[in-house]
């Protein structure tokens, strides 16, 4: 017997209409997968979109050595950051700065002299992406007289290797959430397999193939998995309407953050991929498994 799409389908939907706990179930099942999934990647997209942000605001610092020209310090700077901001900041004004932003406990200050502090060359880092930062921070360390470069973003790397390190994870969390759900909505699809068997078995004595007997389960394995996807992609886009504002209104980096950045359309297109995906799969091992039986 040939396969006949239109009528699968039908035979599918006429199969879901008639056990729509089975169905239900396996649609729920994908949905927690892929909304998991989908919420982890949406963190790790934010979280380098505000990394990219905090890199943005920061300001290198090339601390000079005693006695060195700060002029000629902060020219050769400007030379290895053009377009760049270059300001000499001398130990004298360093310390005035120090004391203004300790503010009430400025005291803590007194009897310490204007040469407590190097001079500086401070560049501002406006727009800058964290690895730019780094590459500009160990061009700056050929200013002449330079003794050390500070760009204030220790803690900000530790996040990006942290983020890094979530990335990975998360490619782990879905290759485990993904087959753990295909094997429980593959049980589930049993059911539906079990309450026709008889229907199946006088479909293969009249001379069905396995094919053509598998057809419906696999579509109403992968309509599943779509039904299951869409609603976890509705979901996530519920929760970044919910959230996103919030960040913002606490975080002014946050500010930036779009749906192109938490939830792109190559993400949310990926994640109803792998919910049908994954629907396909959990049906195909549950008919598989009814087809190999004597």
């Amino acid at each position: 017997m040939a396969i006949r799409p239109l009528r699968a389908a039908r035979r599918a939907l006429e199969s879901m209409a008639r056990g729509p706990y089975v169905a239900l179930v396996g649609a729920a099942t994908v949905f927690v997968a892929v909304f998991a999934t989908g919420l982890f990647a949406a963190a790790l997209g934010g979280a380098e979109r505000l990394l990219s942000a905090w890199a943005g605001e920061v300001r290198i610092s090339v601390y000079l050595a005693p006695g060195a020209d700060l002029e000629r310090a902060r020219g050769a700077a400007a030379a290895l950051a053009p377009g760049r901001r270059v300001e000499a900041v001398p130990s004298e004004i360093a310390l005035s700065r120090l004391a203004e932003s300790l503010g009430e406990e400025a005291h803590v200050l007194e009897g310490v002299g204007p040469g407590a502090l190097p001079d500086a060359v401070e560049i501002d880092g406006a727009g800058i992406s964290l690895e730019g930062a780094r590459e500009l921070a160990a061009r700056l360390r050929a200013v002449p007289g330079a003794d050390d470069v500070d760009y204030g973003t220790a803690w900000l790397e530790s996040l990006e290797r942290f983020v890094a390190r979530a990335r990975v994870a998360g490619i782990a969390l879905f290759g485990a959430l993904a087959l753990a759900t295909a094997i429980l909505v593959s049980n589930t699809l049993r059911l539906a397999v079990f309450a026709r068997r008889e229907e199946i078995e006088i479909m293969k004595l009249v001379g069905a193939t396995d094919a053509f007997v598998a057809a419906p389960f696999l579509l109403e394995g992968l309509l599943q998995g779509l039904l299951g996807a869409g609603a976890a992609v509705l979901a996530l886009l519920g929760v970044h309407g919910l959230v996103v504002p919030r960040l913002a209104s606490a975080f002014a980096a946050a500010g930036g953050l779009g749906l192109a950045d938490t939830l792109p359309p190559v993400l949310l297109l990926s994640l109803l991929g792998g919910g049908a995906t994954i629907g396909l799969l959990a049906s195909a091992l549950a008919v598989g498994r009814a087809l190999r039986r004597p």
